[in-house]
């Protein structure tokens, strides 16, 4: 565990005032060579992705975006020791947001509290790695929606937990799986209202099985709006109601491959709905809906 977290959080209204805060990113991170991937479709730019940025490289996208009116729609990170970010953005600037980043297990309750009494509420969180040395990153926005977050759950405790929101009007929005793969943890977010409505969770499952999964919640009307890869090249998936035509999905990419895809992809007309990471493996939802 680092001895000194960085901590970095970012909004539209105050991306100004959050210059000073590259001071925290550390100078091992800075002299670091940056291997990034960025992918945008034609213009307008109403979406684009970037991939495995260093701590201070999203730092420097981050408040670019923000500034230019851009939200995230998927964030995910990875490798503790170092951590390296992956998101999705899309154009609303209609929406404040914050993004903080580098955040260990135990300032992230205190950041979700100080981000509550500002009236941001937590919408999404990422976690990497496994007992005082994971790392976190959330996304909060403005709104008056009530949300709710919880980390270091046990697949237990995490599918009780959304059992009594889900029964208390709460929908889950934000799912991520980190630790071991023989202790994985959940860190998830829940809202009142949320668009996804009643949901279903299947957790733990091979590739094969998730293939398999796909296939039969299909010809139920389902579809996946939220997906996490598992330690140890597992897979969380939350389904709910929606058609699955126009629908394409990659659970074994690596960076290049990945890449590659949303070349291909984006020239056909699709967007990315879903992304996460774990270590050097990415998965991916598409949609031309």
């Amino acid at each position: 565990m680092r001895s000194t977290p960085r901590i970095v959080a970012l909004t539209t209204a105050l991306a100004a005032a959050t210059a000073p805060l590259l001071a925290l990113a550390s100078p091992a991170n800075a002299a670091q060579p940056t291997k990034t991937t960025k992918t945008v479709q034609n213009l307008p730019l109403d979406w684009l992705t970037y991939q495995g940025l260093p701590g201070i490289d999203q730092l420097q996208r981050v408040k670019q975006l923000l500034q230019t009116g851009y939200v995230p729609s998927a964030l995910s990170v990875t490798n503790a020791a170092n951590p390296q970010y992956t998101s999705v953005w899309v154009k609303d600037a209609t929406r404040k947001v914050n993004v903080l980043q580098d955040l260990s297990v135990t300032d992230l309750p205190k950041r979700v509290t100080e981000q509550l009494k500002g009236g941001f509420q937590p919408t999404m969180i990422t976690a990497t790695g496994s007992g005082p040395g994971a790392i976190f990153a959330a996304v909060f926005e403005k709104t008056t929606r009530k949300a709710q977050s919880k980390i270091g759950m046990t697949k237990d405790a995490f599918a009780a937990a959304n059992a009594q929101l889900t029964a208390a009007g709460y929908s889950i929005t934000s799912v991520d799986v980190y630790g071991t793969r023989e202790k994985p943890l959940y860190a998830a977010v829940w809202a009142v209202g949320a668009i996804m409505g009643t949901v279903n969770v299947t957790m733990g499952q091979t590739v094969e099985q998730r293939g398999n999964e796909l296939l039969a919640r299909a010809k139920e009307g389902l579809r996946p709006v939220l997906m996490a890869i598992e330690p140890g090249n597992l897979y969380t998936t939350v389904w709910s109601k929606g058609s699955s035509t126009g629908l394409k999905e990659y659970l074994q990419l690596t960076r290049l491959t990945y890449t590659l895809k949303s070349t291909e992809l984006q020239a056909l007309g699709y967007r990315p709905t879903i992304l996460d990471t774990q270590g050097s493996r990415f998965a991916s939802v598409w949609s031309k809906n």
